[in-house]
Order: C-alpha cells, then sequence, then structure tokens
C-alpha cells in the first residue's frame, strides 16, 4: 500500500516536473521574438547622429537577437550606423514607410527611391515604400531612382 503511494506522488512529481519544464522553455522561446516599437516622433533620440526624429515619414529600427532596439531618424542613419558597427548583428531591419507615415515595415522586403528632391532628415534623399506601385506613383513626384534592399545597403552617404 505504501509503496503504491510512494509510486503515486513520483508519477505525479514528474507530471509537474514536466509540465513545469515544458512552461518555462515556451516562456523562453516566446520572449526571443522581439516586436519592433513605434517610434515616438518629437521625443525619441536617432543612434547614429542624436537628433531628435521629426517625420513620420522617415526612421528606421534594429532589433538585435537580444531584444536590443535602436532608433533612427531615417534610413541613412540606420545604413551608416550599420558600417560604422560592425559588432551590432541586427535581426530585423526595419524603416518607416514614406507613403505610411509613422508605419515601421520590413527594410529587406521594402522599396526605395534615393535621390532625386527627396527631402530626408539628413539629406542622404533615401526614401522607404510599402510596394513597387506606391515607389513609382511618387517617383513621379521624387524623382529619385527606384531601387531594392541589396542597393540601399551599399549607398554612400556623407
Amino acid at each position: 500500500m505504501r509503496r503504491n503511494f510512494i509510486m503515486q506522488n513520483k508519477a505525479t512529481l514528474l507530471r509537474n516536473a514536466t509540465g513545469t519544464a515544458l512552461f518555462l522553455v515556451l516562456m523562453l522561446l516566446s520572449s526571443c521574438e522581439t516586436m519592433p516599437e513605434p517610434i515616438n516622433y518629437g521625443k525619441d533620440v536617432c543612434a547614429f547622429c542624436s537628433m531628435m526624429a521629426m517625420d513620420k515619414k522617415f526612421g528606421a529600427e534594429l532589433i538585435n537577437s537580444n531584444g536590443k532596439i535602436l532608433k533612427f531618424d531615417c534610413g541613412e542613419c540606420m545604413l551608416q550606423y550599420l558600417k560604422s558597427n560592425k559588432d551590432f548583428k541586427p535581426a530585423k531591419f526595419l524603416v518607416t514607410a514614406y507613403d505610411s507615415p509613422g508605419n515601421l515595415i520590413d527594410a529587406e522586403k521594402a522599396f526605395y527611391l534615393s535621390g532625386g528632391n527627396i527631402n530626408s532628415p539628413m539629406g542622404g534623399r533615401l526614401a522607404a515604400f510599402t510596394s513597387r506601385e506606391a515607389a513609382e506613383k511618387f517617383q513621379k513626384e521624387l524623382n529619385g531612382d527606384l531601387i531594392l534592399w541589396d542597393k540601399a545597403i551599399s549607398l554612400n552617404f556623407k
């Protein structure tokens, strides 16, 4: 009788320990995924140039695998930061969509206009768009060259 009682208690303890371990693993996995934080225009300061983010058509964020978030007043500052800080390994690249002010989008999937009369905060003349159609629509007004992420990351800004 006593032996059955001990065996039942061991089985209960094992189930509880397994359940607790599974819960902890799930919590750790879910905490690894850091969500972007909206840029607080008029308050957030650029991690590269230290200017305050002011124009909702521009902005960017980098998020590393540890969940550290860096905010930028424009895409060109983010790109310059990446070139000058090789130790920072981003897991996510985000840019503000010119055609959807204040909304961050995946920088690697965005479409860009470069040059022309784009009036970006640091004068790098780079604007990101949610789609090719949106970029082409604004291209008539802004006169920039339509480029993708692989070309944007190779741009040099002064």
